[in-house]
């Protein structure tokens, strides 16, 4: 139990740290956002990319823990894409969103971090691996968006493939992981000068990445799309971690490290990518911000509660 406390603690103290701050009026919606553009546009992908580049790729990469995390990602889109067309009459795109956030964990600002804080640096490895992932699913969404855009502009289905393509390239935490992927095969390594720098940058990424959510969540008040969002946090805080669970213990069986790192990276909350894709798209951007608030807060109870059944392992 200590263990866990120790491992936690931190974690969403930082975040209950930017909720103060954002209620005690000391940041406003602009610090926001340029603390986020710092996160993940300056700090995060030279993080990523130095952990690709300087990671034993051939040690790593677990196919059979990117099938059983893909297989219960794509089981929670499909669930929640579902949940939205035949419960609450929505389009392609709402269903979209509904899947997107019933399936798609915070994985840069609290997934990372957290599985380095329970695993140490056994954890990096894994998360890496779903944030690779996650590029599909980017994809899938951006495509299903487009397409959903299309039937009102006309679009072609060449052009929103090359959109969805080009909306990847313009993602720098994907381009960091892929290009640190691509280095890393190369066998070059990096030079101790930028290895350095890249460290000391990244060190920066996620407890600024924490501070800029607890802003985001103090900021930002119950925007309505309750039925939506609430539907959007069970899915995620509940059915996507049981359903990693049982696809790694009997369609898959996982060892009990890999399978504990894919149950514990499928609790985290709704990512907030979810919201970034609803504004874009003009398109459940009150149900995702609402949905967001919700599984964060709950989360620090239910990831606690999962680190007490799945340690030690």
């Amino acid at each position: 139990m200590q263990t866990i406390i120790i491992s936690v603690t931190p974690l969403f103290a930082v975040i209950f740290l930017g909720y103060f701050a954002a209620k005690s009026r000391m940041f406003d919606t602009r610090a926001v956002g340029v603390l986020a553009t710092f996160v993940f546009t300056f700090a995060m992908p030279p993080m990523l990319f130095r952990l690709m580049a300087t990671a034993d790729l051939a040690a790593i990469v677990e196919f059979r823990f990117l099938g059983v995390y893909l297989y219960g990602e794509l089981l929670l889109f499909a669930a929640g894409a579902i949940f939205s067309g035949w419960l609450l009459r929505g389009g392609l795109a709402e269903m979209t969103i509904q899947g997107f956030g019933s399936s798609f964990s915070n994985g840069v600002v609290i997934g990372l971090p957290l599985m380095l804080a329970v695993f140490g640096e056994r954890g990096g490895p894994p998360s890496l691996l779903i944030i690779t992932l996650d590029v599909f699913l980017f994809s899938l969404v951006t495509i299903l968006l487009e397409f959903a855009r299309a039937g009102k502009s006309g679009k072609q289905g060449s052009a929103i493939i090359k959109e969805a393509g080009f909306a990847v390239l313009r993602n720098p935490v994907a381009m960091a992981t892929a290009l640190g992927i691509v280095w890393g095969l190369t066998g070059f390594g990096l030079t101790p000068l930028i290895d350095k720098t890249f460290g000391f940058i990244g060190q920066a990424g996620p407890p600024a990445g924490l501070f800029a959510l607890g802003l985001s969540l103090g900021l930002r008040p119950i925007a309505g799309g309750l039925g939506p969002a609430t539907g959007m946090a069970l899915f995620k805080l509940f059915a996507h971690p049981a359903i990693v669970w049982l696809i790694a213990t009997y369609l898959i069986p996982l060892d009990p490290f890999w399978r504990a790192a894919a149950v514990l990276f499928a609790a985290c909350p709704v990512g907030a990518n979810v919201f970034v894709f609803a504004q874009q798209y003009s398109v459940g951007v009150a149900s995702s911000s609402t949905a967001i608030l919700i599984s964060t807060a709950i989360s620090m109870l239910t990831i606690t509660a999962l680190l007490l059944v799945l340690l030690p392992i």
